[in-house]
């Protein structure tokens, strides 16, 4: 008689023969954080104490953030072979490259055109590398850890970015941009090379056995084609896209509030404090909270909870006065609360992932989501005050406050769709065998 042994706590069955340890993804996201750091406050910052005019800041930095949004017609070949770890590995090495290369670029100011290539360049590489990890999370995490990933994970996230960017600020300020641009190279390097201890597992596919590349692309791309579908015509992948659609925890005013501070006279220094460092931090905090949260509950409840919670630290600005404690305390909370709402969502993608053929491709489909739904968020929280006719932090506050509940109402509905049980398919009378 075969005795067997059995572990105090049982693996779900789709659970990774070596997970990956969710704390080692504080790190993993750092390079994506340093790039979308250096251009998100570094680099506008420069380029206008340079005499650069603010509508060609602006076009320079839409056009290199663009990739961010269009990535998600490259990454579906991230799923071709099963090799996300190279992916990543090589994506990582070739932001810090591209970090570096800005850095020694000599005057930038005056060659706009090839330093908003490198800077879109830096986007393209560091979003991919981004992708390929949100792979990496859904097939080498256990079920009852993704949470926990998604904390560490988005902590990575939000915290690298505000804290890098930061970070490459005060060195561009000090010392110099160059030195700038080397360090956040060296951080992205060495933070990102430590993905070598993740263990990717080998789906057998019997594509592999194909004689030729093409027919093997061809049965992988059919393969990923209808893993794709069936995700997302099921209820769970439709409701799940609506989510990510609704105006849940998009934490829109983060992208405002640089731009608000002049109401409550909070000048530049003050600014770079709280919305750098200071929102970096709090937000990396709310995301290890929320990645608790996502572990411990549903995590559409939990998603749902962080919305509102956003919702309230809106509600509490838009009463309180416009003054620099105000605007302190305010975008801090918003950011703590906005960390938590980006881990919660990051958990319950990762749970509809799952560990299939076209992971990437569908991680990638959420998230250019539930993007889209920030962008439309941040631009109807500054154009409704001007619709109609009212004072413009007051009245964002009030847009993005009324925006997230109609948001949770959404999810409401469609959590209580996933739970109303499908019906059971008729069977047809049994013949009498022939």
């Amino acid at each position: 008689m075969t005795v067997r042994r059995v572990t105090s706590s049982p693996a779900h069955p789709g659970d990774p023969d070596r997970p990956t340890p969710p704390a080692l993804y504080l790190l993993l996201d750092l390079p994506y954080g340093a790039a979308v750091g250096y251009l998100e406050l570094a680099v506008p910052f420069w380029l206008a104490r340079a005499g650069v005019p603010l509508a060609q800041i602006a076009a320079l930095s839409a056009a290199a953030f663009m990739p961010h949004a269009l990535k998600i017609l490259w990454v579906p070949l991230l799923d071709l072979g099963a090799r996300r770890k190279v992916w990543y590995l090589t994506m990582i090495s070739a932001t810090a490259a591209l970090l570096a290369a800005l850095s020694v670029m000599p005057d930038p100011v005056h060659h706009l055109g090839p330093f908003a290539v490198l800077l879109t360049a830096a986007q393209v590489t560091a979003t991919t590398g981004h992708a390929a990890l949100n792979a990496l999370i859904a097939i080498t995490t256990r079920e009852r850890e993704k949470g926990k990933a998604a904390g560490f994970y988005m902590a990575s996230n939000v915290g690298g970015t505000g804290v890098l960017g930061a970070l490459a600020l005060w060195l561009g300020g000090h010392v110099t941009q160059t030195v700038a641009g080397l360090v956040l190279a060296s951080v992205a390097l060495g933070t990102g090379w430590c993905g070598l201890a993740i263990v990717e597992p080998r789906l057998g596919r019997a594509a592999q056995a194909a004689a030729s590349f093409f027919r093997e692309a061809g049965h992988m791309l059919a393969a990923l084609g209808r893993d794709l579908w069936q995700t997302v015509k099921s209820r769970e992948g439709f409701t799940g896209l609506v989510i990510c659609a609704a105006p849940v925890g998009c934490g829109a005013l983060t992208n405002l509030f640089s731009g608000l501070a002049p109401h409550y006279r909070a000048d530049a220094s003050f600014v770079a404090v709280v919305n750098g460092v200071g929102g970096g931090l709090v937000s990396a905090v709310g995301a290890l909270l929320g990645g608790v949260l996502a572990d411990r509950m549903s995590r559409r409840l939990a998603y749902a909870l962080s919305g509102g919670l956003t919702a309230l630290c809106a509600a509490a600005m838009l009463v309180s006065p416009l003054t620099p404690t105000t605007y302190a305390w305010g975008t801090l909370t918003y950011s703590f609360a906005n960390g938590i709402a980006f881990a919660t969502w990051a958990g319950m993608v990762l749970e509809m992932v799952g560990h299939t053929a076209a992971v990437t491709t569908k991680y990638a489909l959420f998230n250019a989501t539930a993007n889209q739904a920030i962008s439309y968020v941040t631009f109807l929280d500054g154009k409704v005050p001007e619709w109609m006719g009212w004072p413009e932090a007051r009245g964002a506050l009030a847009t993005d406050a009324a925006l997230t509940a109609v948001g949770i109402s959404i999810l409401a509905v469609m959590v209580m769709m996933t739970r109303r049980p499908a019906r059971a398919p008729q069977l047809p009378l049994a013949r009498g065998a022939g």
